[in-house]
């Protein structure tokens, strides 16, 4: 099967019938904030306080336009036209590679793309600025084994009912620290380091508790369910 990209819900191939013929997955850069400490040699970096920083990525296509007959001129104007007004409109909108499955970025056209007529042919090249990190289609917790991915997945409960005081292990397997949403029935406690909150039933989703990389362990107490809802998000 051709690679494909998915861009705001429609398919490049499927729906525009185009063929990814180049493609370039950016890696993003890491934006260092280190001061020096008067009078020594030493610098103080503020990762280890908040973590890593990452710039915006750079992800590029090359389409290719063609038929099994050639192309007018006037037919390629028109899905050069098509593919603009697919692609440019609007802020940042999930996209989809189909080399890189269960996993989207969130990505912008910023500047105007690149369109080659080679006469019975044309090549559409674009550029996409996108969040830092690929994200995870699938909540941490749903290990639905046909896409578990043994090499970044862990599996693990992130739904608890809470009778009393108790301690869970919750796993962040990804590369940045995230906040989780919460989903409350009856009034929990939650502690995560030395941050607490009181809930009661409801979803909340800027609580302030934050989960770092690797194991965390959170302390629960009261009566009632909470489900620790995030995505992971890796390089």
């Amino acid at each position: 099967m051709d690679r494909s990209i998915n861009f705001d819900g429609l398919d490049s191939f499927s729906d525009f019938g185009v063929v990814v013929q180049t493609a370039s997955i950016g890696l993003p850069a890491k934006n260092k904030n280190r001061i020096q400490i008067p009078n020594t040699s030493i610098y103080y970096d503020y990762a280890a306080v908040f973590g890593d920083v990452y710039a915006e990525r750079t992800l590029e296509y090359t389409f290719l336009i063609c038929n099994i007959n050639a192309m007018t001129t006037e037919e390629l104007e028109h899905e050069k036209l098509r593919l603009a007004k697919w692609l440019m409109p609007g802020s940042q909108h999930e996209l989809r590679d189909s080399v890189i499955p269960n996993y989207h970025f969130t990505a912008e056209v910023q500047n105007g793309p690149e369109y080659t007529d080679n006469i019975d042919y044309g090549l559409f090249k674009v550029s996409f600025t996108c969040y830092p990190f690929r994200i995870r289609d699938g909540a941490e917790g749903d290990d639905i084994w046909d896409t578990f991915d043994f090499d970044n997945d862990v599996a693990q409960d992130t739904s608890f009912s809470v009778n009393g005081i108790t301690s869970v292990l919750l796993i962040n397997v990804g590369v940045q620290l995230v906040s989780p949403e919460l989903v409350v029935t009856g009034t929990v406690t939650v502690k995560v380091g030395e941050v607490s909150k009181t809930l009661t039933a409801g979803t909340y989703t800027d609580t302030g508790l934050v989960l770092a990389i690797g194991e965390n362990s959170v302390s629960l107490s009261g009566s009632g369910t909470i489900n620790f809802v995030w995505h992971k998000e890796l390089i």
